[in-house]
C-alpha cells in the first residue's frame, strides 16, 4: 500500500477509537555500497529499509508499536499494540507529543544531482582511483578499501495535535585506503569524500591524497617522550569531538555523567573555542528542519567564546529542566527509543591559515590521527591515553613523521589550553566538525 495512505487510514481509525493523544513516525531508507578490489567489483549491495512506528498516550503514559508491513490488515493491530503496551509501562515519566504551531526553516537536505548517478559510472569512479593509486609509486603495495556508498532517506511525522511534516535526505562518499613500503617499514593511510554533487567528486585526488598520505609516514623516528605543544589536525580532532559529543545531552547531565553538569554559564574552555550545533548547515551531512519529535531545529552556541550556553534537549529532559527543547530528539530508525543528539556540531573555525598554525610551532607535534577512542577515550572523565599518529615540528616546518606515539591528557584540559584556531574546517565522516588547532602541553610517549 502507499505509504501516504497507509498513514491516513491510521490517522482516521485511531481518530474513530477517540485517543487521547497519538503520533505517527515514518521512517525509510535505502543505500548502495560498491567495492572494487584489484581491478574488479569485490562486493556490491543495495539494502532497504522502512517502517512505521505509533504511539499513543494512556492514562497518562505512551504506549509504542511498530510494524513493517503496510497492509489495511495492519492498521488496527499497530494501534491496539501501542494501546496494550501503554497499560502496562511502569516508566513514570511524563511523555508528550509536540503541536506548537511554530515556522519550521526551509532545509534543502536532499540533491537531485545523487539521484539517478548509474552503477557503471561509480564503478569506473573507483577503478580509477584503484589504478591511480596503484601506478602513482613503485612503493604502493596494495589497496586495501576502495569503496564508495550511497544513501537517502525518507521521514514523515504526523500526530493528533496538527503536525504533519516530511523531510528528505541524500548523500555519497568515497573511501580509499592504501598500503605502502620501503624497504622493511610498511605504513598505510586513508582519504575520503563526502559529497552532494557527484560531478564534484575527483578519483584522481582522491588517490592522490592517500597515497601521499602514506608516503608521507615512512622512514619514521622516535623522539624524547615529554609535553608538547602539538597541532591536532581538523578530522583528527573532529573524530575526537565526536567521541566526546554526549556531554553535550542533557539526558547525560540529568543522570550526572557528563562533567558540564552545574556548568552552564561557566568557562568552560578558552575564550577562542564556540562549539556549533547547526541543523540548517548549507549541505550539511545532518541538516534537517525537525527532529525526531517534530520540534522546530535551530542553530544553537552550546559553547560560545569558552562559555557553555545550553545543553542539547528533547521534550522529555526540557520538561524536567523547564526549559524549551533544542530540536535536538532523535530516533535510531523507526523501532528506536528517543535520544538526542547534535545535527552538524562542529568547532568554529579561526581565521588563521595552516601554515601560520605551523609557523607558530618551533619544537612540536602535528597529529594526524587517534586510534583506539571507542576504548582509550573515558568519555565520562574526559581523560585519554590515545595511539597516535603524527610529525615532528622543527621550526614551523614539518619534518619527520613519528614512530609509535601515545598521546595522553583530559579533553576538557584540552578545551582551555588551546591557543589557536586555523580556518580549514573539514568534517569528517560522522558529520562532525572542526578546524586544525594548536594546543599546550600534550603528554607525547614515544
Amino acid at each position: 500500500m502507499n505509504i501516504k495512505l497507509f498513514i491516513d487510514k491510521v490517522f482516521k481509525a485511531a481518530e474513530e477509537l477517540k485517543l487521547e493523544e497519538f503520533e505517527i513516525y515514518f521512517t525509510s531508507s535505502e543505500s548502495e555500497s560498491i567495492k572494487v578490489f584489484k581491478g574488479d567489483v569485490d562486493t556490491y549491495s543495495n539494502s532497504q529499509n522502512m517502517g512505521i512506528s505509533f504511539r499513543t498516550k494512556v492514562d497518562g503514559k505512551m504506549g509504542y508499536s511498530y510494524t513493517e508491513s503496510l497492509e489495511s490488515l495492519d492498521v488496527l493491530p499497530l494501534i491496539e499494540r501501542a494501546i496494550s503496551n501503554g497499560k502496562i509501562i511502569e516508566n513514570l515519566d511524563v511523555i508528550e507529543t509536540y503541536g506548537e504551531k511554530k515556522e519550521y526553516h526551509k532545509v534543502n537536505s536532499f540533491s537531485p544531482n545523487l539521484e539517478n548517478i548509474a552503477v557503471e559510472d561509480k564503478i569506473e569512479f573507483l577503478l580509477t582511483a584503484e589504478k591511480t593509486a596503484l601506478e602513482m609509486d613503485s612503493r604502493v603495495k596494495s589497496v586495501n578499501y576502495c569503496v564508495m556508498g550511497s544513501g537517502e532517506g525518507e521521514n514523515i511525522i504526523k500526530n493528533s495535535k496538527g503536525l504533519d511534516l516530511y523531510h528528505k535526505s541524500n548523500s555519497i562518499y568515497a573511501y580509499i585506503a592504501v598500503v605502502v613500503q620501503d624497504g622493511e617499514c610498511i605504513k598505510n593511510d586513508s582519504a575520503y569524500i563526502v559529497a552532494k554533487d557527484f560531478s564534484e567528486m575527483n578519483p584522481v585526488k582522491l588517490a592522490t591524497e592517500a597515497v601521499n598520505k602514506a608516503l608521507s609516514k615512512l622512514n619514521s623516528i622516535s623522539i624524547e617522550s615529554k609535553s608538547y605543544d602539538v597541532i591536532i589536525q581538523n578530522d583528527t580532532f573532529a573524530d575526537l569531538l565526536g567521541s566526546m559529543s554526549g556531554i553535550f545531552s542533557a539526558e547525560a547531565v540529568q543522570k550526572g555523567v557528563s562533567k558540564f553538569k552545574n556548568k552552564l554559564g561557566l568557562r568552560v574552555g578558552n575564550s577562542l573555542v564556540t562549539i556549533i550545533d547547526n541543523p540548517h548547515l548549507e549541505n550539511g551531512y545532518g541538516s534537517a528542519s525537525f527532529d525526531a519529535e517534530g520540534v522546530p531545529t535551530k542553530p544553537k552556541n552550546l559553547i560560545e567564546n569558552g562559555i557553555l550556553k545550553t545543553y542539547l534537549y528533547n521534550l522529555k529532559t526540557a520538561k524536567k529542566d523547564g526549559v524549551e527543547s533544542t530540536g535536538n530528539a532523535a530516533k535510531g530508525g523507526y523501532k528506536g527509543t528517543m535520544g538526542i543528539s547534535s545535527f552538524n556540531l562542529y568547532l568554529e573555525k579561526g581565521d588563521e591559515s595552516f601554515e601560520t598554525l605551523l609557523n607558530r610551532i618551533e619544537n612540536g607535534i602535528l597529529i594526524t590521527g587517534f586510534s583506539g577512542l571507542h576504548s582509550g577515550l573515558n568519555s565520562i572523565s574526559g581523560d585519554f591515553s590515545l595511539a597516535t599518529e603524527g610529525f615532528l615540528i622543527k621550526n614551523g616546518k614539518v619534518e619527520k613523521p613519528l614512530n609509535q606515539i601515545t598521546a595522553a591528557g583530559n579533553f576538557f584540559d584540552l578545551l582551555n589550553n588551546i591557543e589557536c584556531i586555523g580556518d580549514d574546517l573539514k568534517f569528517n565522516l560522522s558529520g562532525v566538525g572542526s578546524p586544525s588547532l594548536i594546543v599546550k602541553n600534550i603528554s607525547i610517549s614515544s
